[in-house]
């Protein structure tokens, strides 16, 4: 029971267990639009969440908040937390944004409690193009591509990719010593009811998979800053984790989840 509890622990950060690393291939490039430009701006919000993780006959439910707010020295930090009555989670990342495209700056990643204490950091140095790795005293082992992201500033760009009409996206991700690489293109707009009524959605889904058993949806809202609605989750195991916006705090209203 306690390993189902730091499972969904992890899953709840959308980055480690939630999506997967895709094998190597040719990368997707974002599509442009020929409508106008529309304004893309991020603005600070705070959401919570709930997720549920099921493996067999034990569901595991754990609460979780993201919040999105700019510091004194004029940059973004994105920050996660998930707590449990035995873990916790923590993650932090510090990103600029220019042209819409985010510029990550650092990112922390903790874990406390009883089962696990884990830790890292990253510093990227993009004016030399290479990423300092603070815990291991090194450099990483690679130049930083012009479109890296940490495993948590991507999910802000997916937001601004979709806020530009984007379909397709690809995300080489700073992991540890290496990289890894995420695809996702739309599916189409749906309704989804929830306790604000019925939302218009853009789901999108993560391709290049692994395996033909695992699958990664996620639901964006439309009309509130595509704040993430809904994540469902298949592993090739069967195992299945679903994530839910209970509410969340945009500008100057609150928006109602599941």
């Amino acid at each position: 029971m306690n390993k189902f509890i730091f499972s969904i622990l992890l899953i709840l950060t959308l980055s480690n267990t939630c999506l997967a690393d895709a094998p190597s291939g040719d990368t997707i490039e974002n599509n442009p639009t020929s409508e106008p430009e529309p304004l893309i701006n991020l603005s600070p919000y705070r959401a919570k969440y709930e997720a549920t993780w099921k493996a067999g006959w034990f569901p595991i439910t754990v609460q979780a908040t993201r919040t999105l707010q700019q510091t004194e020295d004029q940059l973004w930090q994105l920050s996660f937390e998930a707590y449990s009555s035995i873990a916790d989670l923590s993650e932090i990342t510090k990103f600029q944004v220019a042209d819409a495209t985010i510029k990550p700056q650092s990112y922390r990643y903790k874990t406390t409690g009883f089962l696990t204490k884990s830790k890292r950091s990253q510093e990227f140095h993009w004016d030399e193009g290479k990423l300092w790795l603070p815990n291991k005293d090194t450099w990483a082992e690679y130049e930083l591509p012009e479109n890296l992201q940490d495993n948590l500033s991507y999910q802000e760009q997916i937001r601004l990719d979709l806020m530009a009409g984007q379909t397709e996206f690809h995300y080489p991700i700073a992991y540890k010593n290496r990289l890894k690489h995420y695809y996702f293109e739309v599916v189409g707009e749906t309704q989804l009811k929830s306790k604000q009524g019925s939302i218009t959605a853009i789901q999108v889904k993560q391709t290049q998979l692994k395996s033909k058993k695992e699958s990664t949806l996620l639901w964006y809202a439309k009309d509130y800053e595509f704040i993430l609605l809904k994540l469902k989750k298949v592993k090739s195991n069967g195992n299945k984790s679903v994530i839910l916006l209970k509410e969340a705090q945009l500008k100057n209203e609150i928006l109602k989840g599941f």
